[in-house]
């Protein structure tokens, strides 16, 4: 089962060539993995006993995570709550951006059954970057202290600093959607939720043909106006034939993105994405890769061979569309250098 794809990133479940891989991998940097370890989580997969999701970087095993239907000890036993265990990225893909990923994977297959999902975090100081995560994630301790050996460690109690000493934490799932929007929903009302800040501190400027990083500080936010401006170039698009799609959390729109109906270029060779925008409270939850996802799905249907975007040139947004594997684009679209002349001009080949 494949749970996200970028350029350079896959993450699918757990296939027979994967076992020795990682432990080859962790071996070389000197962690005791056996590759039986690995040989196991695969046959409880296979039972639907535990989840295996690895992430490969450029196709090399680069780490993994394993989410169990339920816990089976600590405070969350017996609530049916999917238990995330045994989370690990190779010290050599860090700082990619791989466990971030997983993590989102990981939750977005326990929502499917659960509104939260739960977790136990060791305390020494190999933990601490895990500990980060899980916070800025939106994790909760549980309250109920610190368990050694699958018990609660009473005041004073005696134990070990080592992997067996946990704290336990939960977090909730809000239920996320993406779907189409229709013509009846387009009230300025509907984006009452949406927050578009966007802070720029850096941004790419293409001079004399080459592209490089500018200092350029500004902050990105929508007039009042803007969601009745919204509302009319959305049902537009809607009556020429294209798409909206809408990334709802708790039944709030948190993100949308929008396909024209008529391909573009000199070859019509391009699907227009207009509008590809997540709410900044909202960022880091997967919904512009879903959104990018549907975006393709109704390029394709229009038969068009690449996806067009003119993309908002600031570093964190470009960092999205090359993860997603788009390029510069070979013919730049004239109405949108006019609109936008400092974006970027992008395609993506379906």
């Amino acid at each position: 089962m494949e749970y996200y794809r970028s350029k350079d990133l896959v993450i699918e479940s757990i296939e027979p060539q994967d076992c020795k891989a990682l432990s080859d991998g962790f071996a070389a940097q000197g962690w005791h993995k056996p590759q039986s370890q690995y040989e196991g989580y695969l046959h409880e997969q296979a039972q639907g006993l535990r989840q295996v999701l690895v992430a490969r970087w450029q196709g090399e095993a680069a780490g993994y995570l394993t989410l169990r239907p339920q816990a089976k000890a600590g405070p969350f036993a017996g609530k049916g709550w999917p238990e995330i265990v045994d989370f690990n990225v190779l010290q050599k893909f860090q700082h990619k951006g791989i466990g971030t990923r997983l993590m989102a994977c990981a939750e977005e297959e326990a929502a499917k059954v659960s509104r939260t999902v739960c977790l136990g975090v060791g305390l020494h100081n190999g933990y601490g970057p895990a500990q980060r995560m899980y916070i800025k994630r939106g994790y909760l301790f549980d309250g109920t202290g610190v368990w050694y050996q699958d018990k609660r460690l009473e005041e004073g109690a005696p134990c070990a600093n080592d992997d067996e000493l946990v704290l336990y934490l939960s977090k909730y799932l809000p239920k996320k959607e993406v779907r189409p929007i229709c013509r009846q929903e387009l009230t300025p009302g509907l984006f009452h939720h949406f927050d578009r800040f966007q802070p720029v501190e850096q941004a790419w400027r293409k001079e004399d043909g080459a592209w490089a990083i500018k200092d350029v500080c500004y902050t990105c936010r929508w007039p009042e106006e803007r969601p009745q401006a919204l509302c009319g170039l959305f049902d537009a698009s809607l009556q020429e034939g294209g798409q909206v799609f809408g990334a709802f959390v708790d039944g709030r729109l948190k993100g949308f993105c929008v396909v024209a109906g008529r391909p573009t270029g000199s070859q019509r060779q391009y699907a227009d994405v207009t509008h590809l925008y997540v709410s900044h409270d909202c960022r880091g939850m997967g919904l512009g890769s879903r959104l990018f996802q549907q975006a393709i799905g109704f390029g394709r249907a229009l038969g068009a061979k690449k996806l067009y975007f003119s993309a908002h040139s600031a570093v964190g947004p470009m960092a999205f569309y090359t993860a997603m594997g788009c390029v510069e684009a070979q013919e730049y679209d004239p109405h949108h250098v006019r609109a936008e002349p400092c974006d970027c001009q992008l395609e993506y080949v379906l």
